[in-house]
């Protein structure tokens, strides 16, 4: 037993202790009657407002006095938040952008970053971010800034522009758009500001390691008389969609006689009452806002996690989070209509949904679908919850064994409870207990779990358990089957060396371990995988990992006992004024086969706007022929609304082939539209499949 839980308590002492300091920044906001004019070029009207300066160095060394400063200026009035940066840069030539559409993840930019506590529960806040291009990403963070979830897109304006020794953004945050404390003085808020190349990243407030940290934020002053915010929000869209395709068996498609043409059309809905609580409704809900699903290469016999970006959905999501997740939105595809109230009472939030799926959803056709959730803010970021989701037949006729065909109304509901405990030195305890219950013979049963976490970027650490007994069921839920009847204990490391000296920046270490068991003690699964990255001062990092461990876990499944056994090394050029580039290989056993593997990736920034990404891999079992795969990416920003997007894709493994384009046109906050074609080749020895798809989507958001 000893030997099982020494690299837990190894990884858990990988991050010195530490906490968050006890200095406030406080910055205050000036109400305008005349606000700027959101176009990136600097205005006198910002003057109004004192900035906030002292940005302090996050990167390459942890406090320091930022290299390029930053000012921030803040304005209000009944119409929006306005936010401007003054990003002083000595060296503008070399600006980076490698995002070029929205929602990309722009850490490799030349970027900035607001958090924004407009709830004042210093749990949760808005993540509004946006490159010296104009790109824009949105998000919301949650359980005090540890987990985030990039599927709000509530709607609100981003202008840039370059100048001589500095670079310019204006924002605009409407109250229309969040959730916010009407009554307030005064919110929590962070800045950050990324230089990539040179290696900077800067932060305004605390000295917490995790800068993101809700309860560390600064305060931002001077609010008076906030506005009540616009009660109605009504979003129609209409899409068409014009597909032709060959016959297959594999797939159960149908041919169609040249092509087919389907028009659909629908509305999301939403009602605020006041700032604390609002209703929403959805009709045929929008689901082109699954733009695109990042492609992912799954060599295990289990389910990815897919993001939420449906507004119905995404609107309060974070609510609906709990550790080990009873509620799985993405598994709800083709919904005829639904309600959802979301709101919060003095220090208690509280959420509810009910939808009803059609009879051709693949997965519980004609089926009832509810959640609720209420949550209580407690003092020393502690919280405490409960929730509750549910399934139900609607019809009174099972359609999946083992119910099928009965005559009564089959059911599963799953209740639980969760909370959170804040400790000294930035220690949070998180433990919770669920029960489900369904119709028939099993389902009957619960799960639990605890998790000690010390968050950060430079240095965290988590140690956790979970149990799922065997006839724990949540069929809207994300569980694989292989956890049902196991126990888990895992650890999670990583420390951070900042060294700035003989051409070294930085020393990486992280590991993960976990160990996985039956309830009668049998061991399913030991995993280790620790890493060693070396960043030097000319760009360049060395990473070196190991993945060893033997699986078990699917043998009840018909799958053989997988050993891993995987040794890899990569070395890339971090990304500069031209992009960046890096290669990798590794070697060993992995799920059943001996390979060597090649891999390669490039980025290239040829001007402004444009940004061209290609990868690829080749893979050599020892047993079996070369596979080759890889991707083509290329995306031009015509204006900050306007973009054009090409995507190829290849696998000569499973022999197939994808080609897209995309027109999107954000044409004003919270209304687009789309033009897309793709063509899909499948040329496997089974079947054949020959595809094009013509897709068009146009949504305007009306709010009175």
């Amino acid at each position: 037993m000893f030997r099982t839980w020494l690299p837990l308590i190894l990884l858990a002492l990988l991050v010195a202790a530490g906490g968050a300091g006890g200095e406030e920044w406080v910055i205050t906001a000036a109400r305008v009657e005349t606000p700027p004019v959101v176009d990136g070029v600097w205005e006198e009207v910002w003057h109004q407002a004192e900035p906030a300066k002292g940005f302090r160095q996050f990167r390459p060394e942890f406090g320091a006095p930022a290299e390029a400063d930053t000012d921030v200026y803040f304005l209000y009035d009944n119409r929006a938040l306005y936010v401007g940066w003054v990003c002083y840069e000595p060296d503008v030539e070399h600006l980076v952008a490698t995002a070029s559409v929205h929602d990309m993840i722009l850490n490799y930019d030349d970027c900035v970053d607001l958090f924004w506590d407009a709830n004042n529960d210093r749990n949760t806040c808005y993540d509004l971010m946006a490159n010296y291009c104009g790109v824009k990403y949105e998000g919301i963070g949650y359980r005090g800034g540890q987990d985030w979830d990039a599927g709000w897109d509530g709607p609100w304006e981003a202008k840039t522009s370059v100048g001589e020794g500095a670079w310019y953004v204006e924002m605009a945050i409407p109250w229309a758009s969040v959730r916010y404390d009407r009554k307030a003085s005064s919110f929590g808020v962070q800045l950050s500001r990324y230089r990539i190349t040179h290696y900077e990243n800067t932060f305004w407030a605390g000295e917490d390691v995790s800068i993101s940290r809700v309860a560390s934020y600064g305060r931002l002053e001077g609010f008076e008389d906030l506005p009540r915010p616009r009660p109605f929000q009504f979003t129609p869209y209409a899409t068409a969609r014009a597909e032709d395709r060959n016959a297959t068996p594999a797939y159960n498609y149908e041919p169609t006689d040249g092509w087919e043409f389907e028009p659909r059309a629908g509305f999301d809905f939403r009602y605020r009452a006041g700032a604390a609580a609002q209703a929403l409704l959805t009709f045929l809900p929008d689901y082109a806002y699954i733009e695109a699903d990042p492609a992912q290469v799954n060599l295990q016999p289990t389910e990815i996690w897919f993001p939420e970006k449906r507004p119905f959905f995404a609107e309060h999501a974070e609510l609906f989070a709990t550790t080990v997740p009873p509620l799985y939105t993405r598994r709800l595809t083709e919904i005829g209509g639904g309600a959802k109230v979301t709101g919060k009472a003095g220090e208690v939030s509280f959420g509810a949904f009910d939808v009803a799926l059609k009879k051709d959803d693949p997965r519980f056709p004609g089926d009832n679908v509810w959640a609720a959730r209420a949550r209580a803010e407690l003092p020393h970021r502690s919280s405490v919850g409960v929730i509750g989701v549910g399934r139900r037949e609607l019809d009174g006729l099972a359609a999946e064994p083992p119910y099928a065909g009965g005559d009564a109304a089959v059911y599963n509901n799953v209740l639980g409870a969760d909370g959170r405990l804040g400790l000294p030195l930035g220690l949070d305890f998180d433990a919770g207990y669920l029960k489900s219950g369904t119709a028939g013979a099993g389902g009957d049963g619960a799960c639990y779990y605890g998790m000690l976490t010390r968050p950060g970027s430079i240095q965290f650490a988590t140690v956790y358990f979970v149990e799922v007994g065997e006839e724990f069921r949540a069929d809207a839920g994300f569980l694989q089957p292989e956890q049902l009847g196991t126990r888990t204990a895992a650890a999670v490391g990583h420390h951070e060396f900042q060294i700035n000296r003989g051409g070294v920046r930085s020393l990486n270490l992280h590991g993960h371990f976990e160990h996985d068991w039956n309830l009668e003690a049998e061991t399913l699964r030991n995993f280790f995988y620790p890493e060693v990255g070396v960043n030097f001062t000319n760009k360049l990092g060395l990473g070196v990992a190991f993945e060893g461990g033997r699986d078990l876990r699917y043998v009840r499944y018909g799958y053989p006992a997988f050993r891993l056994e995987r040794y890899e090394v990569s070395l890339r050029h971090d990304t500069c004024s031209w992009g960046s580039a890096g290669v990798a290989y590794w070697q060993g056993e992995y799920y059943g086969e001996y390979y060597h593997d090649y891999g390669a990736e490039v980025t290239l920034l040829p001007f402004a706007r444009f940004v061209l990404k290609a990868d690829g891999e080749v893979a050599v079992p020892a047993a079996g022929d070369r596979s080759v795969a890889g991707n083509v990416n290329a995306t031009y920003n015509f204006t900050d609304e306007l973009y054009w997007r090409v995507l190829v894709r290849a696998d000569s493994a499973s022999r197939t082939g994808l080609a897209s384009t995309l027109w999107g046109w954000n044409y004003r906050p919270g209304s687009t539209a789309y033009l897309a074609y793709e063509q899909r080749r499948d040329a496997s020895g089974h079947f054949l499949l020959a595809e094009q798809l013509l897709f068009l989507k146009v949504s305007y958001m009306i709010g009175f």
